[in-house]
């Protein structure tokens, strides 16, 4: 029972270590660097911020546009729940194990380019808002 709690640490520590990113930029990043917890937790905080003004254009949204922002806004949060997941067990006073943690920061990524998809829709909104006002 020990050799296996040993191999199954061993294993953890292994996979942790070797989680590696591409950002959208094209800069690969591996944890555990600091790069790579910076990068993990500026993706989490911008599509934060991202899915506020997602929430807040819907209330707001012309008929025209409240579909494509709604369906954004779904995307987003579908995309970045193990980012968000991480966040709330940690406010909880609770941590995921490691190679929970492992892949909601392999997420970021994917995260990012929900975001920055997000992020666009918004914009086409504001555009066209400004453009009928």
């Amino acid at each position: 029972m020990t050799y296996c709690r040993a191999v199954l640490s061993a294993a953890l520590v292994f996979t942790t270590a070797c989680v590696s990113v591409t950002t959208l930029d094209g800069k690969r990043l591996t944890a555990p660097s600091s790069e790579f917890r910076a990068y993990v937790e500026a993706v989490f905080r911008e599509q934060n911020r991202v899915a506020t003004d997602l929430a807040f254009a819907l209330e707001s949204a012309a008929e025209a546009t409240y579909d494509e922002i709604e369906t954004a806004e779904r995307e987003l949060i579908a995309t970045c729940a193990s980012l968000n997941e991480i966040a709330t067990e940690r406010r909880a006073g609770r941590e995921l194990g490691r190679l929970r943690q492992a892949e909601a920061a392999e997420s970021a990524p994917q995260c990012e380019q929900a975001t920055r998809a997000a992020e666009t829709v918004l914009e086409a909104a504001r555009r066209q808002a400004a453009d009928g006002d």
